[in-house]
């Protein structure tokens, strides 16, 4: 019995089970340098598990100083995530030089190193910094018909762009952030934030409208003298008479509403949706899954700006609608909002780390901006103003 046994092992080791996979993982960014300042990197993880198929699990992130915006671990989706990360030498001595920065993921390290190098921005032969004078986040901004820039963000901030320079904060009366703002021709503005805050009036005379919706508002939209807006838990709504009439369209937030044509379109994390009323919505098909983060109606037909999930940076712009919705190339990074030409065919694309203008029939340019932001503005000709990280912004000078 024994001899039996022993000629089995024998026979299973000279067979052997053939090599055995084993999980790997890449770690990188989208750039070794930034000035740590007004620049952030996007951290990227790509995972295969022990059976070739995409990782799944959580990837653990290091670093000896600076900070990941959005925590320090990645939650892998089909095999990928990422992260940005931001080390300011204002704020630590210790990020100006060398930074290592390492990934672990089921028992395996990765790691690399990015180089951050303070910048003097006024030497920027394209840009110029432009301090908010606030060190608050500003999450939207629009423009009136004289020039004027509105933008609005943390704590119920409100302030003004004029002439390349920021004034002083407007009194809103509220502390709750502000997500989303509108101006008329008159200069009438309509801002919505959390907590249903609504405001409406001239700057100088902003009156709360009165309602019973409780919702963070994520959207603003006027059409035929009627308000709708978008909120973060996926419900979008008509403002009738004195209250707002709501729909429970999705389970996630909405970040966008534009309208086009005969309908409206929202966009959000779910994906797009139409309606011709403002009150019964309904899936708008488009060829890609993804985290939609703005809309925007031209003569050329409806655009949608996004990313391919919830936790890629992965960028993606789509022009449609209908079956024939057409894609275009995006340049790497987190993109964050996108600004049309004012009597120009430009289109221009925030993201994390950078700005970018598309001409017609050309690829993206990288405007080797100084900072990435929230929010873009077009101000005329080559000129825009991107709102960037808390009390910063940058003014495209030529």
């Amino acid at each position: 019995m024994r001899s039996v046994l022993a000629c089995a092992l024998t026979i299973v080791s000279l067979l052997g089970c053939g090599p055995a996979a084993t999980v790997d993982f890449t770690f990188s960014a989208d750039r070794q340098t930034f000035d740590g300042r007004s620049q952030r990197a996007i951290v990227s993880v790509v995972a295969v598990d022990d059976k070739g198929a995409p990782g799944t699990g959580i990837v653990e992130l290091t670093s000896g100083v600076g900070t990941f915006v959005e925590g320090s671990q990645i939650a892998l989706v089909a095999g990928e995530g990422s992260a940005t990360f931001r080390c300011n030498p204002n704020e630590d001595a210790a990020c100006a030089g060398q930074v290592r920065l390492g990934a672990t993921w089921r028992g395996q390290s990765r790691s690399f190193t990015l180089r951050v190098t303070p910048s003097d921005p006024a030497t920027h032969p394209l840009w110029r910094v432009v301090p908010t004078l606030q060190p608050v986040s500003l999450y939207a901004a629009a423009v009136t018909a004289n020039g004027t820039v509105w933008a609005v963000g943390q704590n119920g901030t409100l302030m003004s762009f004029v002439n390349g320079a920021w004034g002083a904060p407007v009194p809103t009366g509220v502390t709750s952030t502000l997500r989303s703002i509108v101006v008329d021709a008159s200069g009438v503005l309509t801002i919505v934030g959390d907590q249903g805050v609504v405001l409406s009036g001239r700057p100088e005379a902003l009156q709360r409208v009165q309602h019973t919706l409780t919702d963070d508002l994520s959207a603003v939209l006027w059409h035929d003298q009627r308000l709708y807006v978008a909120t973060r838990s996926g419900v979008l709504a008509r403002y009738d008479s004195n209250d707002f009439e709501t729909s429970q369209v999705s389970g996630l937030p909405f970040n966008s509403l534009v309208r086009h044509g005969q309908q409206f379109v929202a966009a959000g994390d779910e994906g797009l949706f139409g309606s011709s009323d403002g009150q019964t919505w309904a899936r708008v098909e488009t060829p890609v899954l993804a985290r939609w983060l703005e809309v925007h109606s031209d003569a050329d037909g409806l655009w949608a700006l996004g990313r391919r999930s919830t936790l890629s940076a992965e960028p993606i712009l789509i022009r449609g609608p209908g079956p024939d919705w057409k894609s275009t190339s995006l340049p790497t990074g987190g993109v964050q909002a996108m600004s049309w030409g004012t009597g120009s065919a430009d289109r221009w694309v925030v993201t994390d780390t950078s700005v970018f203008r598309q001409q017609v029939g050309s690829a993206w340019e990288d405007l080797e901006a100084p900072s990435g932001g929230n929010a873009i503005v077009q101000l005329g000709g080559t000129s825009v103003l991107v709102i960037g990280p808390p009390g910063v912004s940058i003014l495209r000078i030529r």
